[in-house]
C-alpha cells in the first residue's frame, strides 16, 4: 500500500520536475508520475530530481517514482496536473474512477477553459464532485538541462488561482495556498482562464516570426529578438479583445503589461514606460530562451487550441468580436495545416453550444456537477 504523500505530481516534463524540486525543496513529500515509464527511468535511477538556477544546486529526493497512476494518487492529498493542455484529457479520464471527493486536484499550467474541460471529464467517467484549482499559468520558468536536471530560472511572484465548484472555494483554496502562497484567490474561473496570458503573447510571435523560425530551425532569442515592435502591437490587439472578453462577464482582469509586471518578469522602467515592446525586452528570467524549432511545439498547439480557441468560444454567449483572436486561429490553422477550431477546446467540448452569458456564468460558480440546462 502507497504511503500518504502531499502532492501526487502527474506529469514529468519541465513543470513537473520544476513542482518536484521545488515543493520537496521546501519540505512537501511527493509522488511523481508520467504515463511514458521510459521519461521516468532517469529519476527513478536517481531516487529523485536534481535542480538548478533560482533554487540554488540540490538534488531533492521523491516519496515514488511511478508511471503507475492509481500508485501515484494513492493516498495523496493533492493531485497536481502539470501536462501541456493536450494531456489533461488522458489524466482526466484516467483519474475519474480512482479520485476520492477528499482530494483536491490542482491544474498547474492550464489553460482557458481547463478547469470546466477536466471536471466535464471526470463526470463523463463516473468521478464523485471534486473540487478542481485552476491556475492562470505554469509557476516557474524552467527548463530541463540535462535528462534528470531542470533550471528554475525564476518562480512566478504572483499567480491567479480560482477553484470549481465556488462552493468549495475557501477551503481548497486554503489547502492549495500551502503550497504557493504566492497565489490570489479569484471569483471564479472564468476569472484564471481569461487571464491565460501564453495564449496572448506566443501565437503572434509565432505566427509573426514564422519565416525565421522555419529557416533557422528557432535559433534566436524568442523574446528578446523576436519580438519587434510590430509584434508587441498584435500581442496589445489580442490582449484588448481578451480583457473586452473578460468585462462582458464583470471580471477586472489586468492588461498583459501589468500582469507580466506584477509577476516578476519585467522591469519597472518598462512597466512604467507601458510597453509591451520594452517589457518582453526588459524579461530578464526570459532573455536567453531560444525559439521552438518549428510551428508544431507548444506555443502554437497548446496557446492556438486551448488559448485561443476556447477565449473565442467565451466572446461568443457574451456577444463580443474578436477579430484579432480569429485571424490568428485562421493564420495558425494555414501555417500547420490544423484545423484548431475542430480539434481545439471548442464551444461543444466545454459544453457551450447554444449557452447564453448567464448560462457560462452559472456553469463557473457550479460547475458539470449542477449545471441542468
Amino acid at each position: 500500500m502507497a504511503g500518504r504523500v502531499d502532492v501526487a505530481i502527474l506529469g514529468a516534463g519541465n513543470g513537473g520536475i520544476a513542482a518536484a524540486a521545488d515543493l520537496g525543496l521546501r519540505g512537501f513529500t511527493c509522488a511523481l508520475c508520467n504515463r511514458s515509464p521510459e521519461r521516468l527511468e532517469p529519476f527513478i535511477q536517481l531516487g529523485g530530481v536534481e535542480t538548478t538556477g533560482a533554487t540554488g544546486d540540490a538534488f531533492v529526493p521523491a516519496a515514488r517514482i511511478t508511471p503507475d497512476l492509481s500508485e501515484a494518487v494513492a493516498g495523496a492529498e493533492i493531485v497536481m496536473l502539470t501536462v501541456p493542455a493536450s494531456g489533461q484529457e488522458f489524466y482526466a479520464r484516467a483519474l475519474a474512477p480512482m479520485v476520492k471527493p477528499e482530494q483536491l486536484i490542482v491544474l498547474n499550467a492550464s489553460n482557458t477553459g481547463s478547469a470546466l474541460h477536466v471536471a466535464r471529464l471526470l463526470v463523463e467517467g463516473g468521478a464523485p464532485p471534486v473540487a478542481i484549482v485552476e491556475l492562470n499559468s505554469l509557476t516557474y520558468i524552467c527548463r530541463m538541462v540535462s535528462p534528470t536536471k531542470i533550471n528554475i530560472s525564476g518562480r512566478a511572484k504572483t499567480t491567479r488561482a480560482a477553484v470549481l465548484p465556488t462552493a468549495a472555494r475557501e477551503d481548497a483554496f486554503a489547502r492549495f495556498r500551502r503550497l504557493y502562497p504566492q497565489a490570489e484567490l479569484m471569483e471564479n474561473v472564468l476569472a484564471t482562464s481569461l487571464t491565460n496570458l501564453n495564449a496572448v503573447l506566443h501565437p503572434p510571435g509565432m505566427l509573426m516570426n514564422a519565416g525565421w523560425i522555419e529557416h533557422t530551425a528557432g535559433n534566436f532569442f524568442y523574446y528578446y529578438e523576436g519580438t519587434t515592435p510590430a509584434v508587441a502591437r498584435a500581442i496589445e490587439a489580442v490582449d484588448a479583445e481578451r480583457m473586452s472578453v473578460a468585462t462582458a462577464y464583470g471580471i477586472a482582469s489586468p492588461s498583459f503589461l501589468d500582469f507580466f509586471y506584477r509577476a516578476g518578469y519585467t522591469s519597472e522602467r518598462a512597466w512604467a514606460a507601458r510597453s509591451i515592446f520594452e517589457a518582453v525586452k526588459d524579461s530578464t528570467p526570459n532573455r536567453y530562451i531560444k525559439a521552438q524549432a518549428n510551428l508544431e511545439g507548444r506555443y502554437i498547439k497548446e496557446d492556438v487550441a486551448f488559448g485561443l480557441v476556447p477565449m473565442r468560444a467565451f466572446a461568443e454567449p457574451a456577444e463580443v468580436a474578436t477579430p484579432s483572436i480569429n485571424a490568428f486561429i485562421h493564420l495558425a490553422s494555414i501555417a500547420t495545416g490544423v484545423d484548431y477550431m475542430e480539434t481545439g477546446l471548442t464551444t461543444r467540448r466545454l459544453g457551450l453550444e447554444g449557452a447564453t452569458r448567464t448560462d457560462v456564468e452559472r456553469l463557473v460558480r457550479v460547475g458539470p456537477w449542477g449545471v441542468r440546462r
